[in-house]
């Protein structure tokens, strides 16, 4: 599979998975972050929240409220922990077709929670793109280089919850606005979200989607009797060079 031929010339997406390990890993890093923000919250509940798992979240007597009690701040891990995702088996592939280059924009390792039949934990159907275009606090992109994102299920169940895209809507424009509130631009879809016919990627934990930054996707609500628990990531890498490498794969594939 060439990645970069699947998120640019594809569906703009292609599907990954973590090592068994990997996962492990990956649960037990958000655990320690999601009991410790439960320990500033609400104190007494860390032992049963200890014993449920994050996947039961939703059971606990919480006294807090939980839109507010969530900040994408709490649930960022430590950008030390960027160097063991590099290390993980999937990034050892995106760098070898995209090249050394390859990235994690801003140590960013974004984790997501999402309780069971709650519309208001999952945010609207967009394209990350835009969100460079309002200047989301995430800069300028070094020249020369692109992105692409990378969407990673940690506790789901598929067919209730999960990630949905719309393929090939890479190619295209769609309609969309800027509003700012609070002092923050934030891109507002302009078209029938009903109307657009998105797949629900059946994603078991451990699964893993790389999409281009300009495919339609979001959240669904989730339908499922556990919550689903996420972490996303962006790759940096030098167009040029993995234009270069894509073709190279390609031709290595054409001679198997």
């Amino acid at each position: 599979m060439v990645i970069f031929d699947e998120i640019n010339d594809g569906p703009g997406f292609c599907l990954e998975e973590l090592a068994p390990a990997e996962l492990d890993f990956v649960r037990g890093l958000i655990t320690a972050q999601y009991l410790d923000r439960i320990g500033a919250l609400q104190h007494d509940l860390v032992p049963i929240a200890r014993e449920r798992g994050i996947a039961r979240y939703h059971t606990l007597p919480t006294t807090f409220e939980h839109g507010k009690s969530w900040p994408k701040a709490a649930r960022l891990l430590d950008p030390k922990y960027v160097t063991d995702f590099a290390r993980m088996g999937f990034f050892r592939r995106v760098q070898a077709q995209f090249g050394a280059s390859a990235a994690i924009s801003h140590g960013e390792l974004n984790w997501r929670l999402v309780r069971p039949n709650q519309p208001g934990d999952v945010g609207p159907i967009h394209a990350d793109k835009w969100f460079w275009d309002a200047g989301y606090g995430y800069g300028s992109m070094p020249a020369g280089f692109d992105r692409f994102k990378i969407w990673v299920a940690v506790h789901t169940e598929p067919g209730a919850n999960g990630l949905c895209v719309k393929p090939a809507s890479h190619r295209q424009e769609w309609k969309h606005h800027f509003e700012t509130k609070d002092g923050v631009s934030k891109p507002v879809f302009d078209e029938d979200p009903d109307a657009i016919e998105t797949e629900l990627l059946p994603l078991a934990a451990g699964g893993m989607v790389m999409f281009h930054d300009e495919l339609l996707h979001g959240g669904v609500v989730n339908r499922g009797n556990t919550c689903r628990v996420s972490i996303e990531l962006t790759v940096l890498f030098d167009r040029a060079e993995a234009v270069a490498r894509a073709a190279a794969l390609r031709g290595e594939l054409a001679l198997a």
